[in-house]
């Protein structure tokens, strides 16, 4: 399904109902970094992450990201609203009955440095998120997170708002933007999709082109740009004194790995730290998580101090080849799942991350709560776990698996009584005959480490 981002809107609804206040910091004050990787977040506290599209592989291009709100309820934008910006104040049209459908998305928190996002104030006292000046909404037919039900509704005046990084940017012919969850945002690419390097450099210093001969240039290949490239945005040249032209960005020029062959990848990226992946947008990540390549892994999510995080999905009969390091599973599947995958014995050894007091679900992070009250950590739906048996830069617990009845998981369930043997040849014979509906009948739940 496609969506659209309302951008730039001309025409301007007239009628307006009831005044708003003024809306705040919108459009950005544009501050100059001094380090390529300290790009923007994406999403302020409270607004998520969603694949709209969950077939498409989520390192790919054509993954459609939608924001939501904390419980991934989509975020729509109307074409009768007024756009902030420009000196213009957001003004929503939608009101009385209309705003009964389409419920204002209220902000409980500011924006956390998310440049993209502002907060409208509002008649009645609260806050309405605004996305590049576009106030959002919250569709009432929408039953569930990841529901859509409200793209093109009103003849295609409501849509859902896409999370399109590129839209902020004017980009050269030579240079696009991609999801690079294992660099942890949004980068520039080649149009191919081979991922751009930024070189740090010191404030105040010349751009510094790093030379032919010289030991960063060993593995990194100055990105060229065209003999007649002009600048464009934040894009720039660099004349280099070996003759070749180099583009820039905000001051930093950019390069490719050696050891990047394919689209997508980041070999380079812990290769020298005086070179960043290119980020346009940074996905929100939790304090005390990072990412890290284990080997015989790959990349995945691990804790400051070393603790590889995992999640426990699901396999059932005819889902052959699932690759687990890069296929997460139906986000909606994991919500519905929670934390019944890991019941008080299971985490005596698999020990849940906890998620602190104030936490608030961002990007492609949410909150859950265990029985006992506690806060967990979920990434992309699925809740987080260490293994008791790991030490630093270690995943043993990964691909361990037990045969269960998954019909049975769920709110309230508790796995450990209905764990099956993976040596009872009758576990198998049920195994091989499997359920009709998704996400039931018996299969194996797996342990695996958490790719971003």
């Amino acid at each position: 399904m496609k969506s659209r981002m309302l951008l730039g809107l001309g025409a301007v609804c007239l009628t307006i109902l009831v005044v708003v206040g003024v809306q705040r910091v919108w459009p950005p004050v544009r501050r100059a970094s001094n380090v390529a990787s300290s790009a923007p977040l994406a999403t302020p506290p409270g607004i998520t992450l969603q694949l709209a599209s969950p077939g498409d592989h989520p390192g790919g291009k054509s993954a459609q990201i939608v924001f939501a709100d904390a419980t991934g309820m989509t975020l729509y934008a109307y074409a009768g609203d007024q756009v902030g910006g420009g000196g213009n104040e957001a003004r929503p049209a939608c009101v009385g009955d209309c705003a009964k459908s389409w419920r204002p998305a209220l902000a409980a928190h500011d924006t956390g440095g998310a440049i993209d996002w502002s907060v409208l104030a509002r008649a009645d006292g609260s806050g309405q998120w605004c996305y590049r000046g576009a106030p959002l909404y919250i569709f009432a037919e929408d039953a569930a997170p990841g529901d859509i039900k409200g793209q093109g509704y009103g003849n295609g005046a409501w849509n859902a708002v896409q999370f399109l990084p590129e839209a902020a940017l004017m980009l050269p012919d030579a240079i696009s933007v991609r999801h690079l969850p294992d660099a942890g945002g949004t980068a520039l690419a080649t149009p191919e999709g081979l991922t751009l390097y930024a070189l740090e450099q010191n404030p105040g210093q010349p751009l510094p082109g790093c030379r032919v001969g010289s030991d960063c240039a060993r593995p990194w290949r100055p990105f060229e740009a065209g003999a007649i490239a002009n600048p464009a945005g934040d894009f720039t040249v660099l004349s280099r004194q070996d003759g070749v032209t180099q583009w820039v960005f905000r001051a930093h020029p950019l390069y490719l790995y050696e050891g990047d062959r394919k689209a997508g990848e980041v070999n380079g990226a812990e290769v020298d730290e005086r070179f960043h992946v290119a980020l346009v947008r940074r996905y929100f990540m939790p304090a005390d998580a990072t990412t890290r390549r284990i080997p015989g892994v790959g990349i995945a999510l691990v804790t400051r101090s070393g603790a590889t995080l995992y999640e426990r999905d699901r396999v059932q009969p005819g889902e052959d080849n699932h690759d687990f390091h890069s296929e997460h599973g139906p986000p909606a599947l994991g919500r519905w799942y929670g934390t019944s995958t890991c019941d008080d014995t299971c985490a005596r050894t698999w020990p849940p991350y906890a998620a602190p007091a104030g936490a608030v679900a961002s990007g492609f992070w949410q909150v859950l709560t265990r029985p006992d009250g506690t806060r967990q950590w979920a990434y992309k739906g699925f809740a987080l776990y260490s293994y008791s048996a790991d030490v630093p830069g270690q995943a043993r617990g990964n691909q361990q698996f037990e045969l269960v009845r998954i019909d049975d998981l769920g709110p309230g369930a508790t796995p450990a009584s209905f764990q099956l043997s993976a040596r009872d040849e009758a576990a198998y014979a049920r195994f091989s005959g499997g359920g009709n509906a998704v996400g039931t009948g018996v299969g194996a739940l797996f342990w695996h480490a958490v790719a971003p």
